[in-house]
């Protein structure tokens, strides 16, 4: 993967920075804008880039503490196509979220068990036990 030029990198991560402590006081929307200002930054062809990731999950972490399933669950179908993306448990819990909650149950079921696969249970450890058990009854 290519390395950012230092000083595009340090735009990006000031973006990125700004909007890590939007979310520590629980300011969703503020904290979107600041990745979007992040990713407007990144050379074309964007997904190439490692923070290219970063930036899309980070958008989608904010849409779902907002409740917008839809906004998230496309930004986590923009990620899916970045470097890095289709190995990461993570990308693949939060899309499972986002189409649980948009009711895609198929499509949920489908990314929380390669999350799953990805990483074990820790994957569900931190988020609301009732997408580990709709994975789970899968098997009953």
């Amino acid at each position: 993967m290519p390395i950012l030029q230092d000083s595009l990198f340090q735009k990006i991560d000031s973006f990125h920075q700004k909007a890590e402590n939007l979310i520590e006081t629980e300011q969703f929307s503020d904290a979107v804008k600041e990745y979007q200002k992040a990713w407007n930054t990144l050379p074309e062809p964007k997904q190439l880039w490692d923070a290219a990731l970063w930036i899309k999950v980070g958008q989608a972490e904010c849409f779902l503490a907002l409740e917008e399933y839809d906004s998230a669950k496309q930004k986590l179908l923009d990620a899916i196509l970045c470097g890095g993306a289709v190995s990461n448990p993570l990308v693949h819990l939060l899309l499972g979220i986002s189409f649980f909650e948009t009711n895609e149950k198929d499509n949920a079921r489908e990314e929380l068990q390669i999350a799953y696969d990805l990483d074990g249970e820790s994957i569900f450890q931190e988020g609301d036990e009732k997408y580990k058990r709709f994975l789970l009854s899968h098997f009953d």
